[in-house]
């Protein structure tokens, strides 16, 4: 079993039964999502960060979010498909995926001006930790308000404002995982939250429980596990 928060990212999965291989890409999920992986499957999966994946020709990151699509297992490198199915181990697998991958990439790395403020929004967002006001990112790039929601959407398929709410929820995450003595107000509060109501909220509704509950589990966890 596979399970995902919503972070902005986009997986890849291929899936191995037998003779025959299926591949699927899904980007960002809106809330916990679970994914069930049969027994009699082998996977190999690889987790693109945000605005760090090429989409297949004729996909949008708008249809990607919150879903999963099957695709050709070649759309990423010519015989990449065949040599999944042939590698012997995990490690080939990734070789022979990050060669392709490495080589759909030389002919992408085509810089446009909605690129350049795409990472630019990024960088902003993750700097202030989600907390960056879209008046604060019009006057500092000197483009519209619309133009700037439509250039981000297009490699994310969800709105600044929508991955501010990704980041925050993330920071909530390692502040529980890895600070321990901290009370959730504070939490609440380093993380951008109007208070501690507003965080619990947003966080039952991407992570699927409460951080009370969250934390209890993660109690149980070995710290590796949480990375």
């Amino acid at each position: 079993m596979l399970q995902a928060v919503p972070d902005g990212s986009v997986d890849l999965l291929f899936e191995k039964k037998g003779n025959q291989l299926r591949s699927f890409i899904g980007g960002t999920v809106l809330q916990a999502k679970e994914w069930p992986l049969e027994a009699d499957g082998r996977y190999f999966g690889v987790r693109f960060l945000p605005g760090q994946c090429f989409l297949p020709e004729g996909l949008s990151a708008k249809e990607l979010v919150n879903a999963d699509i099957e695709i050709s297992g070649n759309a990423y490198g010519d015989n990449l498909a065949e040599q999944i199915m042939e590698a012997h181990n995990l490690e080939e697998q990734a070789r022979f995926f990050l060669e392709s991958y490495e080589k759909r990439l030389d002919g992408e790395r085509k810089e446009q001006g909605w690129s350049r403020l795409e990472r630019y929004v990024r960088a902003r967002i993750y700097a202030s930790g989600g907390n960056v006001p879209m008046d604060t990112l019009v006057e500092e790039t000197g483009y519209s308000a619309c133009y700037i929601r439509r250039s981000f959407e297009r490699v994310h398929g969800v709105a600044p404002k929508t991955f501010e709410k990704f980041i925050r929820f993330q920071n909530v995450l390692h502040q529980i995982n890895y600070k321990a003595d901290k009370s959730y107000e504070e939490i609440a509060l380093e993380c951008g939250y109007y208070d501690q109501a507003h965080m619990i909220h947003e966080f039952r509704r991407f992570a699927g429980v409460t951080p009370k509950v969250y934390r209890e589990i993660t109690a149980k966890t070995p710290p590796a596990m949480l990375e």
